[in-house]
């Protein structure tokens, strides 16, 4: 496992070194799987880190390797650590999109998590269009017409139609100019691949988007905020109805 650093601007402060403390051997693999986690939100794990070998790991922690297995199959399916056969397990990069790819599934199956996604991006993008419209220059509202193009022109294939959908809306992203945005966006695409498979499957849904994206491209041109904002905000309203449509 590499050495942890001193915190930053602390160059006298001493490495933080995990602990692994011993659980009582009723504790639920879970505990354990906690405890790696709040080593991680420490900082005395790192991504790239190689945790002890399993037989030191369950000796340290008091626990038996059955137990100490299944804690970090749990951390695994969270793609928190990644388990390398004949080589040990590290803790993976932890990058964004990697810890919610696995939320496909709860997407796919909770129509309330699919609301709370909408609800998401209504929040990050009507902002995003609104500093867009301030921002874009005129190379970004060249892509947005090409992608606008790109949409026409695949709008019979819904694979392909969802691709381009998402390079739209992080072409907007991207105008807006804000690396914080951009990275919850990253996030929100993840997570919504599910719902634009169940919406755009409709022919009629994909031509409404077709719409509406053409109607924030002409807020954007036009550099209005309010505008842009409205027609992010409708379009995000149109998906809304065509989700709800398509998980009754």
């Amino acid at each position: 496992m590499s050495e942890p650093t001193a915190p930053a601007g602390r160059p006298d402060a001493a490495p933080l070194e995990p602990r692994f403390p011993k659980f009582a051997r009723a504790t639920l693999a879970d505990e354990i799987a906690n405890r790696v986690l709040a080593l991680i939100q420490g900082q005395q794990l790192r991504p790239g880190d190689k945790l002890p070998a399993e037989r030191e790991l369950a000796h340290t922690m008091g626990v038996s390797r059955p137990v100490l297995r299944e804690a970090l199959r749990a951390l695994s399916l969270m793609r928190v650590v990644d388990i390398r056969h004949g080589d040990g397990t590290y803790i993976t990069s932890l990058e964004p999109q990697l810890l919610v790819s696995q939320l496909d599934f709860v997407f796919a199956t909770d129509a309330v998590a699919l609301n709370q996604l909408i609800e998401a991006r209504r929040l990050v993008e009507t902002g995003n269009a609104r500093l867009a419209a301030g921002r874009i220059t005129a190379e970004q509202l060249a892509r947005l017409d090409e992608l606008l193009a790109a949409l026409r022109s695949r709008v019979a294939d819904p694979a392909a139609f969802g691709d381009l959908d998402i390079e739209f809306h992080d072409a907007v992203c991207a105008a807006a100019s804000n690396i914080v945005l951009s990275q919850v966006m990253r996030i929100i695409d993840t997570m919504g691949r599910v719902s634009r498979q169940r919406t755009g499957a409709s022919r009629h849904v994909r031509e409404v988007a077709l719409r509406d994206h053409g109607a924030i491209i002409e807020a954007l041109r036009a550099r209005d905020p309010d505008a842009a904002e409205a027609a992010m905000h409708a379009h995000l309203d149109h998906i809304e109805t065509a989700l709800g449509a398509a998980t009754r």
